[in-house]
């Protein structure tokens, strides 16, 4: 029997390794092969939407740096996938992608400040709003400075961006799904007329530059020879272009781009093509200045084809040509006329050349060290042997340029930092970075380039290491050694380590014993903070501070490591300063720590004071009453206290808001903020008239709350937490058809001043005076359908709450992609009446 239940166990095993054989060999991997490539292309799309809209956001820095410095542009030249190459007067250029198809990405923009001129970094909303980006300490960033960063969360699959160079990062709420094409871009137009060029962001702001008068055309090649249907792309470099015209033999193609001049010759089987001519440029300025620039082509073999491979030249020759001439000019002194003249000259023996090159040196060609970034031309012509006169038709002659690069120097290092200059050498912009060298590699840095390292540089730089210019850097650490690297970019995706330069920063060390002190004042503490003024002492050239908890001093054997920290990881100054530590913990136990250093770096004995932040303690002796009398537009609240509050703390906010961050609904949450004065309002008991508080700009027929604790001298917050919840007043309503009389005496006039029609947007600038006995109005930009289905007194709340409020006349302006849309207004009386929306409709304006 055991035998038996033995054997059939094992036909069963057998059976069914047979089956998964079976099943096995007839599994179709296909749909994994798929999901793996559609993974590794989305991947692809994002790091190429990652580089294009950083490379358009340095591109937008140019635009408005070449404004703010008065660049003009030199050339617009579209090319064949649609992008456009600019070209500035300074003889730099960048390259705009339309990016109507691509990733979904944050719509960075510049905005205009009115009162200054000067253009700062914003941000434009999915709804359209322009809003101004701000630094880490609030202030509104120029496009001149700093510019933001941007990354994608590899977590969140978010776009998020950095305000102040890099050290937090903010979710932007856009979604990186890597589905679309990948040619992402923050521009979508770009237009010229004979005097401007014209840069169409995504959100439709429009950038204006003068075009330059200069012109230039110079066609880098001297006579090419073709196979039947064979294409080229010849270099060109111009500036100046308003409208050119192309010429060129019968049969040939011809078309110019930001690209060069790009030529097909004739196929074989038209017999009435020419099989040779020149192709010509006519290009007219502005101004009407105008020049051609040409090139013989021919179809045939040429006698010497010249070639270059990085900086070194070859050359065949063809069969028969036992001799020619050969030499190289810079492309400034370089003309056809001008080597046809030196060949027929007295020195022509000097260039004869009787056997092919492989790969000689530019150098040895030029006679010395060839500069990098400078572009050469590199020409031959066939030696005669019946003795004829050369022509400039003769020459043959090829471009060759020379890698841009970056020369870095390092100046003036002290244990603060150095003096870094950054000069470009034949490159318009450059990436660049500073590391720790125990953590640099240059495999590394060139690898991470793709995922959106590095700084993005349009200009030269001459300043200090710690400038946070170069890098995300603002303090270097006294014995440590950096390293600076930099890298010129490309459009072309890929870079490589030989392009890379980089230069080491060895910091000096401190050194102790030092007699340099600094003098730490009176603790003041609260149950979240504590603060004290610092200032310099004996000898004291800088110093630095931090606070620990008494904890955290545990974990250090001397003073010597505190004092290692602090210069590596804390606060630093030269001048008295106030220090607070706020958001810890009540009842937290530490101590402000700082030391001091004299100019030549020696450091001082460290300083430490008790600082313990005060235990959270509620005073059930005092309190609050509220009640509330509330308007259309503003509210009373009414305090009556008991015992003897010195502060009031509260919260007030529409009930809809409540429900939402931070508090979620949860009268506790509140509690605690009110308890820790986290992210409250704060006010004196003194402050108030009659123990009145007044809170205006509320919206009419809304719902409220607020909570509010009473505060001792001390800090410390009532036990109870006051609620009272209101409803905003029911204004008088005027409407349009019911109360037409009043209505349209009072109605504020709205103006358009101007409807221009750039691409495929629209740029309108309106006016709109107060109507009689208005009070205020308000005015929002915005479609019919954005109120459409809305009830009249909800349209009201809609454009007050969106609009911009004015008790004077008011001018606005913006840009559309379509029309027609609405100039929305609605406004208060004397009397305290509200009034009906009016509208104004923007139509298409008539040819």
């Amino acid at each position: 029997m055991r035998r038996k239940q033995f054997s059939h166990g094992i036909g069963t095993y057998l059976c069914m390794i047979i089956w998964s054989i079976i099943l096995v060999s007839c599994y179709n991997d296909d749909d994994l092969k798929n999901s793996i490539s559609g993974l590794e292309n989305r991947v692809s799309k994002l790091e190429v939407s990652l580089q294009n809209v950083q490379s358009d956001i340095a591109t937008l820095k140019t635009l408005t740096d070449a404004l703010a410095q008065n660049k003009s542009i030199s050339s617009v030249l579209e090319n064949e996938d649609g992008s456009y190459t600019i070209r500035f007067s300074d003889k730099t250029e960048v390259i705009i992608r339309d990016g109507e198809n691509g990733e979904d990405a944050p719509q960075i923009t510049v905005i205009e400040n009115e009162e200054d001129g000067i253009y700062y970094w914003g941000i434009t909303t999915a709804n359209g709003t322009k809003t101004f980006l701000q630094d880490d300490k609030g202030n509104k960033m120029p496009v001149t400075a700093t510019a933001p960063q941007i990354r994608i969360n590899k977590e969140t699959k978010e776009w998020e961006i950095s305000t102040d160079t890099g050290k937090t990062w903010k979710s932007t709420g856009v979604y990186a799904s890597g589905e679309a094409t990948g040619d992402t871009s923050l521009f979508t137009g770009v237009s010229q007329d004979d005097d401007y060029a014209y840069f169409t962001l995504k959100d439709g702001t429009v950038l204006k530059l003068l075009k330059s008068k200069e012109l230039k055309c110079e066609i880098l090649s001297g006579k090419q020879y073709f196979a039947h249907g064979e294409k080229k792309i010849i270099e060109v470099e111009m500036s100046g272009i308003s409208k050119y015209t192309v010429t060129k033999p019968d049969g040939w193609k011809v078309s110019l781009s930001g690209k060069g001049l790009d030529i097909t010759a004739p196929a074989a089987e038209n017999q009435y093509a020419e099989t040779s001519g020149k192709v010509a440029v006519l290009a007219v300025a502005t101004n009407g200045q105008s020049l051609i620039s040409e090139i013989p082509v021919v179809i045939g073999v040429a006698p010497i084809v010249v070639s270059v491979d990085k900086q070194t030249i070859s050359t065949s020759l063809a069969d028969g040509i036992e001799a020619y001439y050969l030499g190289v000019l810079e492309l400034g002194e370089y003309s056809s006329e001008s080597v046809a003249e030196l060949v027929n000259g007295n020195s022509a023996r000097g260039y004869m050349k009787t056997q092919p090159l492989d790969k000689m040196p530019l150098t040895e060609l030029l006679g010395k060290e060839p500069e990098a970034g400078m572009s050469y031309m590199v020409w031959a012509i066939p030696a005669s042997k019946a003795g004829d006169t050369y022509q400039a038709d003769d020459v043959i002659a090829t471009a060759i340029r020379l890698a841009g690069t970056v020369e870095l120097q390092i100046s003036d290092v002290t244990f603060e930092g150095a003096m870094v200059s950054a000069i470009r050498k034949g490159c318009t912009s450059y990436y660049t970075g500073i590391a720790d060298k125990a953590y640099y590699s240059a495999e590394t840095v060139v690898e991470d380039l793709a995922y959106g390292s590095g700084t993005l540089q349009s200009a030269d730089y001459s300043g200090p290491l710690t400038g946070g210019v170069l890098d995300f850097f603002t303090k270097a650490t006294p014995g440590e050694t950096y390293v600076v690297w930099a890298i010129p970019y490309k459009e072309e995706k890929g870079y490589e380590v030989s392009e890379l330069v980089a230069v080491e920063v060895a910091i000096p060390a401190l050194t102790y014993d030092g007699t340099a002190t600094v003098n730490i004042g009176n603790v003041n503490s609260t149950v979240t903070s504590i603060s004290a003024a610092l200032t310099p002492g004996t000898d004291c050239y800088q110093f630095y501070y931090t606070y620990m908890t008494e904890l955290t001093l545990d974990g250090y054997a001397s003073d010597k490591d505190i004092i290692s920290y602090l210069v590596k990881s804390g606060k630093s100054s030269k001048v008295a300063t106030n220090f607070e530590r706020s958001a810890l913990e009540p009842g937290t136990k530490g101590k402000i720590v700082a030391v001091a250093l004299n100019s030549q770096g020696q450091v001082g004995a460290l300083v430490k004071m008790q600082a313990n932040v005060k235990e959270l303690s509620y005073n059930s002796s005092i309190a609050v009453a509220v009640s509330s009398e509330a308007g259309t537009q503003s509210v009373t609240f009414t305090l009556t206290p008991t015992g003897n509050p010195v502060k009031y703390r509260y919260v007030h906010m529409k009930l809809s808001d409540f429900k939402n961050y931070p508090y979620w609904g949860n009268e506790e949450t509140v509690k605690s903020y009110l308890s820790m004065n986290d992210g409250v309002t704060e006010i004196t008991a003194a402050s108030l008239s009659n123990n009145r508080l007044v809170i205006d700009d509320i919206l009419f027929k809304t719902e409220y709350v607020l909570y509010m604790v009473a505060v001792d001298a001390e800090g410390n917050p009532s036990s109870t937490m006051v609620k009272e919840s209101y409803t905003s007043a029911k204004p008088i309503y005027v409407r349009k058809e019911s109360g037409a009389d009043l209505w349209n005496a009072s109605v504020p006039k709205v103006t358009i001043d101007r409807i221009e029609k750039n691409g495929n947007f629209y740029n309108i600038s309106y006016t709109v005076m107060a109507g009689a006995n208005n009070k205020e109005f308000y005015v929002f930009e915005a479609s019919d359908s954005y109120l459409s289905g809305k009830m009249f007194d909800e349209q009201i709340k809609t454009v007050m709450t969106n609009g911009v409020k004015s008790t004077a006349d008011y001018s606005g302006g913006t840009t559309y992609t379509s029309l027609p849309t609405n100039i929305n207004v609605t406004w208060i009386d004397m009397e305290g009446r509200f009034y009906e929306v009016s509208k104004t409709v923007i139509e298409i304006p008539t040819e």
